[in-house]
């Protein structure tokens, strides 16, 4: 069973979060008058804003029938080893190894993911990061690591 919320609710309720977040710290600072304006002031009254804004977004979103369901947790989990696989493999396989691992495991969070294209694409992608990294800005990204004798 998958949990449904409203994208509405969810919204609203980061807004007054985020309103609550910022209110917190800027309570300590002066709030002034009117007439003179501490360095609170502003901070406060943004943050009471905000706060109101996401509650009556809150409030919309729970009296409509709308709802969305959360998003699969396995596409962004294969998002983030791709990440990880380029901060890990970076350095001991070097770019032309570690970038197309890293393109490939990327592309296959689409849900059209297709290994022919991934392939072109990761070839493509390493080529271009080459020439623009390498070669025009002069970056030292090493073509190969240690690991694959370079």
């Amino acid at each position: 069973m998958r949990t449904t919320i409203g994208l509405d609710v969810l919204a609203g309720g980061i807004f007054v979060l985020l309103g609550v977040g910022f209110l917190v710290p800027a309570l300590g600072f002066g709030f002034g008058s009117m007439l003179r304006m501490g360095a609170g002031f502003f901070p406060v009254v943004l943050s009471v804003l905000l706060m109101i804004l996401g509650l009556v977004i809150v409030v919309r979103g729970a009296l409509a029938p709308e709802r969305v369901s959360l998003p699969k947790i396995g596409p962004l989990l294969r998002v983030i080893v791709a990440m990880t696989a380029f901060a890990a493999l970076m350095e001991p396989l070097g770019s032309y190894f570690t970038l197309p691992i890293v393109v490939v495991i990327a592309a296959s969070a689409s849900a059209s993911f297709n290994w022919r294209s991934a392939v072109v694409l990761a070839a493509v992608l390493t080529v271009c990061s080459d020439l623009i990294f390498r070669a025009a800005l002069g970056l030292p990204f090493p073509p190969f690591g240690p690991w694959v004798g370079g």
